[in-house]
């Protein structure tokens, strides 16, 4: 949605007032402020790359419906994915997607996200493995903390530690 992000001036004050992540603190230029990139912020060559990924992409009829439809390489977005959509993009197509496009901390963090949705969606499971899961969301949103924002995390991240 433009002019909806979790990344903005109001919360990069934020971090500034909490004395925190000082490496993204507004910086101000004369009258202009500047936002530094976070380090999970892709560039506009990285968005090209991420969305052809996707539009390029080619699954097994029956999979899910053909992503490309709804990637806009104009607008390098992603709209109008439906619920089972969304939910093959977190198991496995994010995974091939983001190889090689953000660094290291904030794309490992994504990986074990997208690996733990995985497992939590697997036709059978273990009881021992879920309580495994269980400490490993935890690990993850740990993880998330370091590379993202704290106004990332609301109420939905939360749910997160209560699948298993």
């Amino acid at each position: 949605m433009n002019g909806k992000s979790k990344d903005g001036l109001h919360a990069r004050k934020d971090l500034q007032d909490l004395g925190i992540r000082h490496d993204l603190h507004p910086q101000e230029q004369g009258a202009k402020t500047y936002l530094p990139a976070a380090s999970h912020t892709l560039s506009k060559a990285e968005k090209e790359i991420f969305c052809k990924r996707l539009f390029d992409l080619k699954v097994p009829n029956g999979y899910s419906s053909n992503i490309a439809n709804c990637i806009s390489m104009e607008e390098l977005k992603i709209t109008g994915l439906k619920s089972h959509d969304c939910h093959m993009l977190m198991r496995q197509l994010l995974l091939v997607a983001v190889r090689g496009l953000l660094p290291k901390g904030p794309r490992n963090a994504i990986l074990c996200l997208c690996s733990i949705f995985n497992k939590l969606c697997q036709r059978v499971i273990d009881r021992e493995e879920i309580a495994t899961l269980e400490d490993e969301v935890v690990e993850t949103l740990c993880m998330f903390e370091r590379f993202f924002l704290p106004s990332f995390f609301d109420i939905m991240i939360h749910l997160a530690i209560h699948l298993g």
